[in-house]
Order: C-alpha cells, then structure tokens, then sequence
C-alpha cells in the first residue's frame, strides 16, 4: 500500500513554462501538409508567361511593361481573396483592381526621373480604398484584421511589381530586365524539385544557380549588362520568386486553378522591387 495520499497523488502537475513549451515545439519533427511538396503545373506556367511577357516588353516600350505588369495585377486581384479565403472576395478584389489602376497610371504619367515619384500617393490612397472597404461592409465585418492586413499585402505586392516599368529607361535597363525575366522563368523549372524528398532542401539552391546561370546567358547574348550583374539580377530572381512560392503552397486553396494563378502572379511581381534597386545600385554599373 502506497505511503502517498490520496489526495497529494491526485494533484495535477504543474502547468509548463513558455520556455519549456518552445523547447518541446522546437524538438518535434515539423511535418509539412502534402499539398505543400505539389508542383502546381499552373503556377508554373503563369510565372512563365509572365516572364516571357514582360522580358520581351521591355524591348518594346516600358509603357508595354507597365501594362505587362498590371495585367499581372488584375490576376493577382481576381485570385487573391480565393488564394487566403478571404470573407468579403468581390470588395477585396475590388480594392486591389483599384491600387492596380491607380499606381500603373502614375508610372504611365511620369515621364522624368524620379519615374516613381508619385507610387507613395497612389499606395496611399488605395490604402485609404482598402479601409473604405472594410467600413462598408453589411456581414458584421468577420475576421476583419485578417481582410484589412491581405488587402494591404496584395496592394504592397502590386506596387514591387511596378518598379519593373521604369527599368528599360536606365543605361542597359531593357537588357537588364530580360536577365531579371530570364532568372524568374527559368527558375521556376526547379518547382517540380519539391516533390523529391532527396533534392527537395536544395531546390532553392538550384532554382538560384540555374536561374543565374539564365541571366548571365543573356548578357552574353545582348553583350549588356556585365556577366556578373545579369547573373546578380537572375539569381535574385529566382531566389525570391522561389521562395515566395513555396510560402504560399501550404495553404489550401491553391489546389484551385484561380489560387494557382494568383500565386505565379503575385511571385512574379515580387521579383520587381529586387531588379530595381539592383539597377540603380552602383553594382550594375
């Protein structure tokens, strides 16, 4: 017979320190969903398209990237409220078809340094759409945090995109821009890496290499810009579009075809922001 009262043997243990419950969190295996180790052929194929667009745009007018870009806009905005199961689609899309409209007009208006001079008040503005969204609802305004934080997202992602219409209007930039798409289309081919369990922690890293090796093709190519510079905007390419995409696998929409839409668009658009400040960086001259 045990020595022990009852009552002392009853008494429950004492609850676990936050210390204590991040070491345990930390010592489990983290097990990805299955949807997230899935190549989706239509992402890869939007990301493509979108590459190959706006890299032979470039050559033709950056007005003809401006528009590149906002129809890679207009995908991301009819997708995106689907892609996070947003509560209110149809006002979330709305919003974003606006920030679209509004921040390629200013880049299609501004024709002097700095071309992106009026972007801050066409973001502030859809902003202030996003809000206005939000107050007009009729549902009761359900997860309302969550609608106001992907609107602004989307709108943030958009506006990266854009920075891509100025790029063929500085010294070598119509070169630099088709290394940058070259990166992010070619790039992509690495997705399908995820699938084997072997190869799929390095997938970023080859998705890089193959991607710089893309850009570099190009300076060779076109004689402009220097190796190293194209190989530069390439793999950065590669490396963001890359990543991005794999954020967003986990969620469960994107086994819809729109969703898988919105995530080669909204990957793709990432990649402007990056071509950007390396153009203007005193590495590419």
């Amino acid at each position: 017979m045990s020595d022990v009262p009852e009552q002392q043997a009853a008494t429950p243990a004492a609850p676990m320190t936050r210390r204590e419950r991040r070491a345990r969190s930390s010592n489990s295996p983290t097990t990805l969903p299955k949807r997230a180790l899935l190549a989706r052929p239509l992402t890869i194929a939007a990301t493509v398209a979108f590459a190959a667009l706006v890299g032979l745009t470039g050559y033709a007018s950056p007005d003809f990237v401006a528009l590149a870009v906002a129809l890679a806009g207009l995908v991301v905005a009819w997708g995106w409220p689907q892609l996070l199961s947003l509560p209110s689609p149809r006002g979330t899309s709305a919003v974003l078809t606006v920030g679209t409209v509004l921040m390629t007009g200013t880049v299609l208006l501004t024709r002097d340094e700095p071309f992106l001079q009026w972007m801050p008040a066409a973001m502030a503005i859809s902003v202030i759409v996003a809000f206005l969204h939000q107050l007009m609802r009729r549902d009761g305004r359900p997860r309302l945090t969550e609608s106001v934080s992907a609107s602004v997202m989307g709108l943030a992602i958009i506006s990266a995109g854009i920075a891509l219409a100025p790029v063929p209007q500085f010294l070598d930039g119509e070169h630099a821009l088709a290394a940058s798409m070259a990166g992010l289309g070619v790039g992509v081919l690495a997705d399908p890496l995820i699938k084997v369990q072997r190869l799929r922690q390095w997938a970023l890293f080859i998705s890089m290499f193959i991607g710089g090796a893309a850009g570099m093709a190009v300076s060779f190519a076109a004689g402009e810009p220097k190796p190293w510079s194209a190989a530069l905007l390439g793999l950065l390419a590669a490396a963001v579009s890359h990543a991005a995409r794999r954020v967003m696998a986990v969620l469960p929409a994107t086994a819809m075809p729109r969703a898988q839409l919105a995530v080669g668009a909204s990957s793709s658009l990432l990649v402007g922001v990056v071509a950007y400040v390396v153009v203007r960086s005193s590495f590419f001259v």
